[in-house]
C-alpha cells in the first residue's frame, strides 16, 4: 500500500512540476482569459436583467451560450476577476487529470486496467497534455472545454445499467450545444434508457431557462443558437472544422453547400462507425470516432473545442504501448508533436483582415492540421471496419484509437 501511494504521489508531483514549468515559460503570460471575461458579463447581464443575446462585449464578443450557462455564470459574478481567473485555473487543471481518468475507465479497457494504475496513467497523461494546444488555450481563454469534457466522459464510463446514465451529457449540452452528438451516440449504440435521460435532462433545463429567463431563452431558441456568425470568423484559423477548413482551402467563405454536403457524409460515417464499436462492446473507439465527427462537423470547432479530442490521443497512445505497435505509436507522437508545436498557429491570423482566405500551400497545411487528422483517423477506422476486423476478437476494430488486447469472453 505504501508503495502505490508513493507512486500515486510521485505522478501527482510530476504533474504538479509539469504545470509550473507550463506557467513560468512564454506559454504562461499574456493570458487574456478573454472567454472568462464574457462569461462573467452574460452573468452580470441576467442578474440586471439586460438582453443577454442582443449584447456586445469587449471585443465584438457575443454570449453564444444556452440560457443555463448564463444562470450558472452569475456565480462568477461572486469573486473578483482577480481571484476568479486563478480559481478556474485551478479548477480546469484538476479538471483534465479527472477527465482523463475516466477516458481509461471505458469500455473494454476498464476490464483489464485497474482502477489506481488509471489514476496513475492520467496523471502522467496529464503532465504532457497540459502543454498541447488545445488545452493550452481552453487555459488561457478561462474556457469550460475541460468541464464539459470531465461531465461526457463519466457519463459514458458509467456502467449502462445505472439508472442515471446520460444526466452528465444532458448537463453538458446544456452548457454547450455541441456535446449533443454524445446523445446520438448512446441512442445508436442502443443504449436508449440513457439517451432518454440524456434527453429528459436536457428539456428540463430548457424548461428552466424559459420560467427564469423567459425572454432570453425565447430568442436563444428562437433562431440565436442557428446563427454561427455569431460565433466569429468562420475562416479564422482557431476554426478547426470541415468549415473552417474550406473556406481556408477555397479562399473564399461562400463553401456552404460543398461544407454541408461534406459534413453530412462525414456524420453519417462517423456516427455509423462510432455506434457499432459502441455495440460491440468498444466505447473506446466509439466514444473517440463520435468526439472526432462531432468536431469535424460543427460549423465552429475552435481548437479549445479539441481538448474532447485528448483522450482520443491518449487512448491510442495506450493501446499502442499495450500491444507493442510502434507504427501505432509513432502516429500517436506525430499527433502528439503537431498540438506540442501549436501547428495551427504558424499562419498570420487576421493580420491582414481575413489573411486566412490568402494562405500558401504550406500555410494551409498549418491551418488545417487538426482537420486532416480527424479525417485521417475516420478514413482509417472506415478502412478497417471494412477489413471486418470485430471488437470481440483479439484484435480491435481499429487500432487507431487505441484499441486494447483483450479477449473475447472480457467485450461485455
Amino acid at each position: 500500500m505504501n508503495g502505490r501511494l508513493a507512486t500515486l504521489a510521485a505522478c501527482a508531483a510530476i504533474y504538479g512540476v509539469s504545470i509550473a514549468a507550463l506557467l513560468a515559460s512564454h506559454l504562461g503570460h499574456g493570458w487574456g482569459f478573454g472567454d472568462l471575461t464574457v462569461y462573467r458579463y452574460g452573468g452580470e447581464a441576467v442578474l440586471r436583467g439586460a438582453h443577454l443575446y442582443d449584447l456586445r462585449f469587449p471585443g465584438a464578443l457575443a454570449f453564444t451560450y444556452p440560457p443555463l450557462s448564463a444562470l450558472t455564470f452569475t456565480a462568477l459574478t461572486v469573486p473578483s476577476p482577480e481571484l476568479l481567473r486563478p480559481m478556474l485555473t485551478g479548477a480546469s487543471l484538476l479538471l483534465l487529470p479527472l477527465m482523463l481518468g475516466f477516458a481509461l475507465r471505458l469500455r473494454p479497457l476498464d476490464v483489464s486496467l485497474g482502477r489506481g494504475h488509471a489514476i496513475r496513467l492520467a496523471l502522467l497523461a496529464s503532465a504532457l497534455a497540459v502543454w498541447l494546444e488545445p488545452v493550452w488555450t481552453t487555459l488561457r481563454y478561462g474556457q469550460v472545454d475541460l468541464l464539459i469534457g470531465a461531465l461526457i466522459l463519466y457519463d459514458l464510463s458509467r456502467p449502462d445499467a445505472s439508472r442515471f446514465k446520460g444526466a452528465g451529457i444532458g448537463l453538458a449540452v446544456a452548457l454547450k450545444l455541441t456535446p449533443a452528438i454524445f446523445a446520438l451516440y448512446l441512442l445508436l449504440s442502443r443504449r436508449v434508457r440513457a439517451a432518454a435521460v440524456c434527453a429528459c435532462v436536457f428539456v428540463a433545463t430548457v424548461a428552466l431557462g424559459f420560467v427564469l429567463l423567459p425572454g432570453d431563452s425565447g430568442a436563444y431558441w428562437g433562431g440565436a443558437f442557428l446563427d454561427s456568425g455569431r460565433v466569429g470568423r468562420i475562416e479564422n484559423a482557431a476554426n478547426q472544422s470541415l468549415r473552417g477548413a474550406f473556406a481556408r482551402l477555397a479562399h473564399s467563405t461562400d463553401v456552404q453547400t460543398v461544407w454541408l454536403c461534406a459534413a453530412l457524409v462525414i456524420a453519417l460515417a462517423g456516427l455509423a462507425l462510432a455506434a457499432r464499436a459502441g455495440r460491440r462492446g468498444d466505447d473506446v473507439q466509439g466514444v473517440s470516432l463520435c468526439a472526432l465527427t462531432g468536431l469535424l462537423v460543427s460549423p465552429i470547432s475552435w481548437s479549445h473545442h479539441w481538448v474532447l479530442a485528448v483522450p482520443a490521443l491518449m487512448l491510442l497512445a495506450v493501446g499502442a504501448w499495450r500491444r507493442r505497435a510502434p507504427v501505432v505509436l509513432g502516429a500517436a507522437a506525430a499527433v502528439a508533436i503537431v498540438a506540442l508545436l501549436h501547428m495551427i498557429w504558424w499562419v498570420p491570423v487576421n493580420r491582414p483582415r481575413h489573411s486566412e482566405l490568402h494562405l500558401s500551400l504550406i500555410q494551409l497545411l498549418y491551418a488545417n492540421a487538426y482537420v486532416a487528422i480527424g479525417v485521417l483517423a475516420l478514413a482509417a477506422a472506415g478502412v478497417s471496419a471494412l477489413r471486418g476486423r470485430g471488437v470481440s476478437s483479439v484484435r480491435p476494430l481499429w487500432p487507431m484509437l487505441g484499441g486494447v488486447r483483450i479477449e473475447e469472453h472480457a467485450s461485455g
